[in-house]
């Protein structure tokens, strides 16, 4: 599984598990929290499509040169941040705790995407899950 493959499967999951977490706050009939972790969940997204933009034109090998355009939107995304952030909480509506909860649910998509992908790979490959870890001398620590 190359690079691009897995950042486009994460994005899958990270919309799956949005969408089964704003069907479960309408079915509550919550929809301000709905939007509130939408918002989130979003600006989540908007962080992890920054940081995989950066990666792929500065740090990829072969890739053109950062031009001034990346070093803007390195400069102006947390200044932007905060201006949405700070409009975001004047709203009486919104909830911080549920647009927390959309930060995490991308962080948490992404993880459980990642530890699937290691025991698939583990599964494939006929090793055991490793509990242990070997020293630099060869010896298991347990």
């Amino acid at each position: 599984m190359n690079g691009e493959d897995l950042i486009a499967k994460s994005y899958r999951s990270i919309a799956l598990a949005w969408i089964i977490a704003v069907s479960w706050c309408i079915a509550l009939c919550k929809p301000w929290i709905a939007l509130s972790i939408t918002v989130g969940a979003a600006l989540g997204m908007a962080v992890l499509l920054t940081f995989d933009l950066v990666v792929r034109r500065a740090f990829v090998p072969g890739a053109a040169r950062p031009g001034r355009a990346l070093l803007k939107l390195a400069l102006l995304k947390y200044p932007l941040i905060g201006i949405i952030l700070y409009w975001l909480v004047r709203w009486n509506r919104f909830d911080p705790l549920a647009f927390c909860g959309g930060i995490v649910l991308v962080h948490f998509a992404v993880l459980v995407k990642a530890m699937g992908i290691r025991f698939v790979g583990n599964r494939e490959s006929g090793a055991p899950p490793r509990a242990a870890s070997t020293a630099p001398g060869g010896k298991e620590i347990q």
